[in-house]
């Protein structure tokens, strides 16, 4: 075969094939975040269940946390914020001992699913932010540290869906 040929058969195949990689379900793909910067999640996990199990388990363990974003064919659950109060405290321990005076925390988690008929795989994350009591500090979120507690729980509360049913 000719030089020529042959690097008019390589687009070919790519096209034939679908220009997709081997492995990947061509029906559901996980949500790509590397675009918006975002290092990967320690919490993932990985179930020997096929993609429409693995869903509806995410959706069973939400309970009623308010929803914000689904979106099935990118394997997308984002839920809304949901606010309470921080463990940190608002004033000194002087003023704490007539006072419980905390400052507001809220959070929301965002559930990645992706897989196929054979074994599918869910990431999670937790963005948190407090706002102060008082001050200037009282009308902005600030961004925390999540501790990984709220990924890990439902990271059990899907496996327990998934071993019950």
């Amino acid at each position: 075969m000719s030089t020529l040929k042959i690097l008019l058969l390589i687009p070919l195949l790519f096209c034939l094939t679908g220009c997709t990689l081997p492995g990947t379900s061509s029906r559901y793909q996980a949500y790509d975040d590397r675009s918006t910067g975002s290092q990967s999640s320690k919490y993932t996990k990985t179930f020997n269940e096929d993609f429409e199990d693995v869903w509806s388990a995410v959706l069973m363990s939400l309970g009623d946390l308010p929803l914000d974003k689904i979106n099935k064919e990118k394997g997308l659950i984002k839920t809304g914020w949901v606010e309470g109060f921080s463990q940190r405290k608002a004033r000194s321990i002087m003023t704490d001992r007539f006072l419980d005076d905390y400052w507001k925390e809220r959070y929301r988690i965002t559930f990645r699913i992706s897989g196929n008929n054979l074994i599918s795989s869910v990431k999670v994350s937790c963005q948190v932010q407090e706002k102060a009591r008082g001050g200037s500090a009282a009308y902005r979120w600030e961004r925390k540290k999540s501790t990984g507690e709220r990924e890990e729980e439902a990271l059990m509360r899907i496996e327990e869906i998934l071993s019950d049913g």
